[in-house]
């Protein structure tokens, strides 16, 4: 490796490290990163423009992220801190607002993109898909595969679920327990996933045995 290429290397991550923190910051003077926000009336300050804008960054900077494993691995584990310090403050700081407050669930579900994001990342970082044959199973991009389908399908079903039981099920104008059989079907479809997750690996298990038998990579 000459020098030049040496030197071109970081490039990516510095521009997805910098995308990220710039992002932050629109977040924080646009009003969507507070930590004293106990009134909750915090959204009212928000300077929306910035918002959109901080949004289009993170997609850019994932993007730039996108151009080399390096770059994954760096971003995927700045947004697992990140992700991890908007769970630690949600829950100990009843002031704390990233955009939603701790007890809406879209902050929830904002937790969860960034989990995901970041363990999508850090997984094609670690294991990138331009690998030299017989180099052993990408386990991890599969792992982090399992997790966004069964997230999905989570999503999906406690909205079914929510559906059902307000248009079959509720007979009056008060239908607070649609969320219960939200959380039910969700439930039912995390179990569904994890058993299709389960064949799956048994299957490749099974095929990888059957290679490495005939002497062919695994």
């Amino acid at each position: 490796m000459t020098s030049q290429e040496h030197r071109s290397v970081p490039t990516p991550v510095v521009g997805a490290l910098g995308l990220l923190a710039l992002g932050l910051v629109l977040l924080g003077v646009g009003g969507f990163v507070q930590f004293d926000d106990t009134a909750g009336f915090g959204s009212d300050q928000w300077v929306r423009p910035l918002g959109f804008i901080a949004a289009l960054v993170a997609v850019a900077g994932v993007g730039v992220a996108c151009l080399s494993a390096q770059a994954r691995r760096w971003l995927g584990g700045a947004l697992g801190v990140l992700d991890l310090f908007v769970i630690w403050q949600s829950v100990t700081n009843d002031g704390f607002r990233f955009v939603w407050n701790h007890d809406e669930g879209e902050l929830f579900l904002l937790q969860v993109l960034l989990g995901l994001t970041a363990l999508v990342l850090i997984a094609t970082g670690l294991q990138p898909f331009k690998r030299p044959a017989g180099a052993g199973g990408r386990w991890l991009v599969r792992v982090a595969a399992y997790a966004c389908g069964t997230a999905i399908a989570a999503y999906l079903a406690f909205n079914a679920g929510v559906w059902h039981y307000e248009t079959q099920v509720c007979t009056n104008e008060d239908c607070d327990l649609g969320g219960l059989e939200g959380l039910f079907w969700s439930i039912i479809a995390i179990g569904v996933c994890v058993a299709v997750a389960v064949v799956i690996e048994v299957v490749l298990l099974v095929k990888r045995r059957q290679r490495r038998t005939e002497g062919q990579p695994v």
